[in-house]
């Protein structure tokens, strides 16, 4: 009988997802399946959230696109193993995981980007201006100032403020120098924040607008925002009866520097736990994985006796001479 059960097991692959087989699993591709998704996420979040993608834009798209071709590879590849074999693979596991990574690298870098990293490169393209006196520069001889330091004695006005609201509180407030009037006859530099002002009131609180010891601005150079600060100053226009040609907008800090040295520590450290949390995620989902094909593999042993159902086995035995039969023809 024990005969007749390896006879039966031999006709069939020696696998880890064969029932009946003691589960062996090649730590090979076990080790492959954990950090390939997880370099390739590593890679693509630095390609998508740092310096490259401000410096070559097109390249990184370039790189994306040939990682998602080998993706298509991957699953075709997947796709004719499960057709030739019933047997799960680590092909569809590896296709999944290398989908995830990607896309997962692309939204974590751009977030990165945005919030962070692409501020930080176009402040630090930009020039830095010192002792720029609001009251006697025109905004159009500044259009490429990245951080200004204000000569002493310009201040916030705030009784000139005013603000916009779409969803979003859009608070300006002009800057001006030791004249409330500027000589230029128009105001030009304008403090700016979001949700940080009142609506029914001449009200800024953005920044550092209560610290006495700030007198430096951070260029806001977001395209939308700058639509809508825009627009509150056009509405400071007609409220207060001034004139402001050429609007440069800051945000008012004291130490513009460490504000920008802040955000590029704030992209590293988001890019550190990203690439922790994708490498635990990547361990946890192949542990899972292996367990679900250990117990593919535990669904049968070689004690079971379902061999009795089979045609195949009862028509075998049929034929096959019992043991007291065996005994007669010897004695005869």
């Amino acid at each position: 009988m024990q005969a007749l059960v390896k006879q039966k097991l031999l006709q069939h692959p020696r696998t880890v997802f064969f029932p009946g087989h003691r589960i062996r699993m090649n730590i090979v591709p076990m080790f492959l399946n954990v950090f390939i998704p997880w370099g390739v996420f590593v890679a693509v979040t630095g390609l998508t959230g740092f310096w490259m993608m401000y410096k070559t834009a097109n390249l990184v798209r370039s790189i994306i696109m040939l990682l998602c071709t080998i993706w298509a590879g991957l699953v075709l590849l997947a796709a004719r193993e499960r057709r030739v074999s019933d047997e799960p693979t680590w092909y569809t596991y590896i296709a999944l995981m290398y989908a995830a990574a990607v896309g997962g690298g692309m939204l974590a870098g751009h977030s990165i980007y945005t919030t962070y990293s692409r501020p930080y490169y176009e402040i630090e393209s930009l020039k830095v201006v010192h002792q720029l006196d609001a009251g006697r520069q025109l905004g159009q001889d500044l259009m490429d100032a990245g951080i200004a330091y204000f000569a002493h004695g310009n201040r916030l006005e705030l009784m000139r403020s005013w603000h916009f609201k779409q969803r979003t509180l859009y608070c300006v407030a002009p800057i001006v120098g030791n004249e409330s009037k500027p000589e230029t006859r128009s105001y030009d530099f304008w403090a700016v924040g979001t949700d940080c002002c009142a609506t029914a009131s001449p009200d800024f609180r953005c920044g550092d607008w209560a610290n006495p010891a700030a007198r430096s601005g951070l260029r806001v150079l977001d395209s939308e925002e700058l639509m809508y600060y825009r627009l509150a100053v056009q509405q400071a226009e007609t409220l207060y009866g001034i004139v402001s040609t050429h609007p440069v907008f800051f945000t008012w800090v004291q130490d513009p520097l460490a504000e920008i040295n802040r955000w590029n520590l704030q992209a590293f450290k988001n890019y550190v736990f990203l690439v922790a949390l994708s490498f635990v995620i990547s361990l946890a989902t192949l542990a899972a994985t292996t367990v679900k094909f250990a117990f593919i593999g535990r669904a049968a042993s070689v004690n079971d006796m379902e061999f009795y159902d089979d045609p195949e086995w009862s028509e075998a035995n049929a034929a096959r001479p019992t043991e007291g039969q065996t005994r007669d023809y010897a004695t005869m």
